[in-house]
């Protein structure tokens, strides 16, 4: 379980920019990443390696791209799809 997760000020700056309902969305997911950082659903993107994995997990019309280095998620870009 991961101890750590951030989100650069830029990511919640258009997450706060969004339709109730994909912020909501959004945050569900990045909260159920930190139970389960890696969700059946999610996808990796490129090489995964002993220290750090780039996934992607699309849920409720929303895309989440995340980092996962160690203890650590870091949220890389959030969109919805539409």
């Amino acid at each position: 379980m991961p101890d750590h997760l951030t989100i650069s000020r830029s990511i919640r700056l258009q997450i706060s920019a969004m339709a109730p309902h994909y912020r909501t969305a959004i945050q569900l997911v990045i909260m159920s990443l930190l139970t389960d950082p890696v969700p059946p659903d999610a996808k990796p993107l490129g090489i995964e390696d002993l220290e750090f994995a780039h996934y992607m997990v699309t849920r409720d019309d929303i895309t989440v791209y995340y980092l996962v280095m160690g203890e650590t998620i870091v949220i890389n870009s959030v969109h919805p799809d539409s």
